[in-house]
């Protein structure tokens, strides 16, 4: 195993893991969020299992198979879709930070995710180093 895919496991287990953890207990990515459900309309709880949950959990868990199963060439192919999801996360904060001001509110908050989408972008995309140079 090429050490590329040292931190490329280690991102795609923590993004399965934070899938995992909103398809089981969705008041927590509620809070991760920090949307809340509207019962007045319905579905909030089914969106929050669906995207935040069972859509994160299978990207990161079928590509960390894919990763662990796979020659080098087919680990990079796998991770660049996912390592640039986190990638445009932390894009469309820089967006939301250029045009949502006045919405925002407290925005202390935004560039730590910043930090982490970039990191864990960087992490998950490690593979496709070994093939750069």
């Amino acid at each position: 195993m090429p050490l590329t895919e040292i931190p490329a496991i280690t991102g795609l287990g923590l993004g399965a893991a934070m899938g995992l953890g909103a398809l089981l207990v969705p008041e927590w990515a509620s809070g991760v969020v920090r949307l809340k459900a509207d019962p007045a309309k319905g579905g909030g709880y089914s969106e929050f299992r669906a995207t935040y949950g069972g859509l994160l959990f299978l990207v990161h868990a079928v590509a960390l198979g894919i990763v662990l199963l796979t020659p080098p060439a087919g680990s990079a192919l796998a991770v660049m879709p996912i390592a640039a999801g986190w990638f445009g996360a932390a894009f469309g904060r820089v967006v939301s930070l250029l045009f949502d001001r006045s919405k925002l509110g407290d925005t202390r908050i935004i560039p730590i995710w910043m930090a982490t989408e970039v990191a864990l972008g960087l992490a998950i995309g490690a593979p496709v180093l070994q093939f750069l140079g």
